[in-house]
């Protein structure tokens, strides 16, 4: 079985180990950032299947962070995904280009499954 990597960027600590909780079954490996000046670094070091971003972060926000890994032709297909807790203002805002977005709250087997259909379109 495949390891599948996600690199997971979000201010709240808490979301690392619910991550952690939610895709423990051993064919995943997750790489928790609080914040993170340069996300081209992350994701050289990880190389991840998946990226999760919260669109409220300290400094640049997940929205510009999606934005820079889209517009790289080095990593842009790599599948973003942003969640965000205030949606109005992502889906009023432009589009950042993200691949799949997540309200949070969300439900547990929502993002798993988004995860997955995410990583699966990356392999």
């Amino acid at each position: 079985m495949m390891e599948k990597r996600i690199l997971v960027v979000d201010n709240d600590d808490e979301m690392g180990d619910l991550f952690k909780e939610i895709f423990n079954d051993g064919s995943y490996t997750i790489f928790f950032h609080e914040e993170t000046d340069d996300v081209f670094d992350l994701i050289k070091t990880h190389e991840p299947h998946v990226i999760v971003l919260d669109y409220n972060l300290n400094g640049t926000n997940g929205g510009e962070l999606c934005r820079q890994i889209k517009d790289n032709a080095e990593v842009s297909d790599i599948p973003v995904i942003l969640f965000s807790g205030f949606p109005k203002a992502i889906y009023a805002s432009e589009n950042y280009g993200y691949d799949a977005f997540v309200e949070k709250p969300f439900d547990i087997d929502d993002i798993k499954e988004t995860v997955d259909e995410q990583i699966e379109r990356s392999l």
